[in-house]
């Protein structure tokens, strides 16, 4: 229990800093003042002040954040401090200082915003490099053909290496997995490379039902009548660099599907998850290896980024698409209606992490 807590602390404090570090040295490079870089949320628990900047430790683990001068939702993120409105607030329309955000190009000002999300892209990049340089790039090959099986009837044979499976390129045999699981009962494409060649096979995926960690409940998934072995080769520097980007724009696209089937109510929402769940994966790939941990931050990383697109006021997405309306309209909204609309982002974005550690709590409890 200590070592998942001491893991799981590691994990989402080094994936908040990667991605507020991004906001502050964007913000910086363009000149806009920044009073307070914190990781976490709500009242200080510890920190000291260099120069213009607060750098502090807060209570609530959940998140951090860069305060950027002269933004609109400067009163809103003063509830994240536990303190009142600022002196920024109360100045309403007045012209920006030379320090402000709102003073900025409208570049810089998306630049910044943006830089968060790239930081913890490219920390995904990286860290799937490393693991490729590091433990070996694996491969997915096919070991053992059901007789009878979907992948029998399509014409998969044993040593067939797995390259694409229903359009993605695959990696490993998780994402092989993943990518069945998600088609029961409807046709796929599986592209092998067999004897040197590149050959396309359609096979469906029989419906089976398996019990959820995430749900507690049993979900109907897809399987084809396969095992997977892996075949591991170290990668060089270049080799593993596309590897790493590869890797996390499979990640990025698994995210987006799995965000589209929440909405079309393919996938459930008590499989979205927190920090507990967080936690638990965490400690399992710990317990694996050092390597293994590395994969899953740099996946949390991509969640992260993801999220943090998403045009929701409060988050990194809700800035830019004010930015997008201002580039449209020629102006920017004023700032009441900045105000409003990051006060209901805020409550939104707290009632999905409510609900999120809410199914955490009953995940533990059905056990």
């Amino acid at each position: 229990m200590i070592v998942t807590i001491l893991v799981t602390i590691l994990v989402l404090g080094v994936l908040i800093f990667v991605h507020e570090l991004g906001h502050f040295a964007a913000a910086k490079s363009v000149g806009i003042d920044v009073p307070r870089f914190s990781i976490g949320l709500g009242p200080k628990m510890v920190g000291f002040r260099r120069g213009e900047t607060e750098y502090v430790l807060s209570w609530i683990p959940l998140g951090g954040y860069v305060k950027m001068a002269g933004m609109a939702d400067e009163e809103v993120t003063s509830t994240l401090e536990g303190g009142g409105a600022p002196e920024q607030a109360a100045r309403g329309e007045a012209r920006p200082g030379p320090g402000d955000f709102d003073g900025k190009p409208l570049w810089a000002r998306v630049f910044a915003i943006s830089a968060g999300v790239i930081m913890n892209w490219l920390f995904a990049v990286v860290a799937f490099a490393a693991v490729a340089m590091g433990r070996g790039v694996l491969e997915p090959r096919i070991a053992e053909v059901v007789p009878g099986s979907p992948a029998a009837e399509a014409g998969l044979r044993a040593d067939d290496l797995i390259r694409r499976v229903d359009g993605a390129a695959v990696h490993d045999p998780g994402q092989v997995t993943m990518r069945v699981d998600r088609r029961p009962g409807e046709s796929i494409d599986i592209v092998v490379e067999r004897g040197g060649e590149e050959l396309t096979f359609v096979a469906t995926p029989e419906a089976v039902e398996q019990y959820s960690d995430l749900t507690g409940e049993s979900r109907t998934v897809g399987r084809v009548g396969i095992t997977i072995g892996a075949e591991s080769g170290r990668a060089g520097p270049i080799a593993a660099l596309g590897r790493g980007w590869s890797n996390t724009t499979y990640w990025g696209g698994a995210v987006l599907q799995f965000l589209g089937d929440l909405v079309t109510g393919r996938s459930s929402a008590r499989e979205v998850g927190g920090p507990i769940l967080i936690g638990e994966i965490s400690g399992r790939a710990a317990r694996a290896g050092f390597w293994e941990l590395l994969s899953f931050m740099a996946i949390i990383s991509v969640n992260l980024a993801i999220f943090n697109l998403l045009p929701i006021p409060v988050l990194d997405g809700g800035h830019l698409l004010f930015l997008g309306i201002e580039a449209i309209r020629g102006r920017a909204l004023s700032v009441e209606a900045r105000m409003r609309f990051t006060t209901v982002g805020m409550v939104f974005v707290l009632a999905l992490m409510v609900w999120a550690v809410g199914n955490d709590v009953l995940r533990v409890i059905l056990r």
